[in-house]
């Protein structure tokens, strides 16, 4: 698959960020436009209200132009009357005024009547005394009016002062014209928020689509492909995840051809060896009964020796292939392996001897029940068997025991030989080994190996505890 590459014009456009950079920038655009929108808005809606009915406004004591008006004329009709009348009209004034304090002052300066009785009030009012509370009235709280007792110009009678708290001066039960104002704004910047988190939310759910694609694992152990979304950022990941899964699959397809034709090549290669082989081989036996010089006698030995290294490669190469390919077969039955090891081992005794190694066989006579391939644990024995011959024969050592290991009871086959990391002539020893693995694990068995320059020690052990302890029928082994 091939990914179109793009203009940065084009990437911008598609871009996650100018997308997100867009959304705040038209945010901060119409904020001078929708605040002043929102007090219009506002108001709009109050004006409806109000003129539809719904709403109904009252100043309980008029305006405060009519109080001050009907202050001052209460106050001029009292002209020439006694103080008792004048305390009879501030108390019916009282009445019809229940929220107000009302009291007045005579000529000579001393308060009289006070509805309701206000301490901090003087006794007898001065000049300055005068002047300081009518300055304290001008624009505060409570709304005060004072007005000459009979109209006139002079302080005659005295003066009377009417006190009103300015919430009554304004619509009781109307709320302020703005109070939509906050109504709107909370809209504005909810709108905001939800396109946000709509975006973040899509983000996180394309995300998690492609998170979800990379671990799921198909039936050929590759992950499957996603659906690509639109061209932005995730959009290339999500095309460069399916291009790179289309590589895998086309990597996993050439590796099982190249696999299959090395399988077919090792298997045609070994089976037309062996015929020139065995030609090679039965011409050596007839050379082997002329007569020779010890020279002869000696570069045929030679030749023999290597016709059956050749031989054994060839024979690894095969079971390697059968190995790797699955069809090799196997059939598992617990068996006693001490048995199988005497057995195998009574097999190389002379070739051990020949070799003038030092055995050194301890097995109990208990049985040791594993579920094992009789000839395919045969087989790694023998191969172990015969990599001590060739590669470890010069330690002059070899040790079959049974021991303890890993909580487990465990065959170990030990040489005193140079160690597997030696540099060495023969051919094959890694192939041996590789065939080995492949076989114990067949058998649910494992293989560790501790090797030196002291000697190797390879130990076989059950991989789980796949039967019960007592199906075992082990002994304990320190």
């Amino acid at each position: 698959m091939r990914i179109m590459r793009k203009s940065p014009l084009q990437r911008l456009r598609t871009s996650l960020l100018s997308q997100y950079v867009l959304i705040i920038v038209t945010a901060l655009v119409f904020i001078p436009v929708l605040i002043p929108a929102s007090f219009a808005a506002s108001w709009a809606v109050n004006q409806m209200l109000i003129m539809s009915g719904q709403e109904n406004y009252q100043l309980p004591y008029g305006s405060a132009y009519e109080l001050e008006q009907m202050w001052h004329q209460q106050a001029k009709a009292l002209d020439g009357a006694s103080s008792k009348e004048i305390n009879a009209k501030l108390t019916a004034l009282k009445r019809e005024f229940p929220d107000a304090s009302l009291f007045w002052v005579d000529g000579d300066g001393l308060t009289q009547l006070q509805l309701p009785e206000q301490p901090v009030l003087p006794e007898k009012w001065s000049t300055g005394n005068t002047i300081a509370f009518m300055k304290a009235g001008i624009n505060a709280d409570p709304y005060t009016i004072v007005a000459l007792i009979g109209g006139h110009e002079e302080i005659g009678q005295g003066f009377m002062v009417f006190e009103l708290p300015r919430s009554y001066l304004t619509p009781q039960g109307r709320p302020s014209d703005t109070r939509f104002y906050g109504l709107f704004t909370a809209l504005i910047f909810g709108v905001f928020i939800l396109l946000s988190y709509l975006f973040f939310r899509d983000i996180r759910q394309r995300l998690l689509r492609l998170e979800a694609a990379m671990t799921r694992v198909g039936d050929n152990g590759l992950p499957a492909p996603t659906a690509e979304g639109r061209p932005d950022e995730i959009g290339r990941l999500e095309q460069a995840f399916n291009h790179m899964v289309e590589q895998l699959e086309e990597g996993r397809r050439r590796e099982r051809e190249e696999e299959d034709l090395r399988k077919n090549l090792i298997a045609n290669l070994s089976h037309d060896l062996r015929t020139p082989l065995t030609v090679l081989g039965s011409h050596l036996y007839s050379i082997e009964k002329e007569p020779l010089s010890a020279q002869g006698r000696q570069s045929l030995s030679l030749m023999q020796t290597k016709l059956g290294d050749l031989d054994h490669l060839i024979d690894h190469l095969l079971s390697y292939n059968l190995l790797t390919s699955g069809r090799y077969a196997l059939s598992l039955e617990r068996q006693d392996v001490h048995r199988i090891v005497r057995e195998s081992a009574a097999a190389w005794y002379p070739v051990w001897e020949k070799a003038q190694m030092d055995i050194d066989i301890d097995l109990p006579e208990e049985p040791l029940k594993w579920a094992v391939d009789t000839q395919g644990f045969r087989r790694v024995l023998d191969n172990l068997f015969q990599n001590i011959v060739r590669h470890a024969g010069s330690g002059k050592y070899v040790g079959i025991h049974a021991i303890s290991w890993k909580g487990r009871t465990a065959l170990v086959i030990t040489d005193h030989g140079p160690g597997l990391h030696a540099d060495s002539n023969a051919k094959g020893a890694g192939l041996g080994l590789a065939i080995i693995d492949l076989l114990l694990q067949e058998m649910e068995l494992q293989l560790d190996t501790e090797s030196s320059a002291g000697g190797t020690r390879f130990i076989i052990y059950p991989i789980t505890n796949k039967f019960k302890a007592h199906d075992y029928d082990e002994p304990h082994i320190t």
